[in-house]
């Protein structure tokens, strides 16, 4: 999104999570636990673009080890001028 849908946004932010946690927060969402569907994803995702590399001029939010809450402070921070 942030190369070609928004590239010239003011605040470019690659929001990630290490697989394992991704997969664990899906688990109560889907019947197969989540891990099939994101492997899936990341491996149709990767096809088109390596999308777990931030482009340059974009900042990497990893939220693997931090709450809900404090990933949309870090993402709203930068938003609003701060850092994260």
């Amino acid at each position: 999104m942030t190369t070609v849908v928004f590239p010239d946004a003011d605040t470019r932010i690659l929001l990630t999570a290490r697989e394992d946690i991704r997969i664990a927060r899906r688990a109560g969402e889907l019947s197969d636990g989540g891990a099939e569907s994101i492997a899936s994803r990341d491996s149709r995702d990767s096809a088109v673009v390596e999308f777990m590399t931030a482009a340059p001029g974009v900042t990497v939010v990893d939220s693997s080890d931090i709450s809900f809450e404090q990933t949309v402070d870090v993402v709203v921070g930068l938003a609003t001028g701060g850092t994260a």
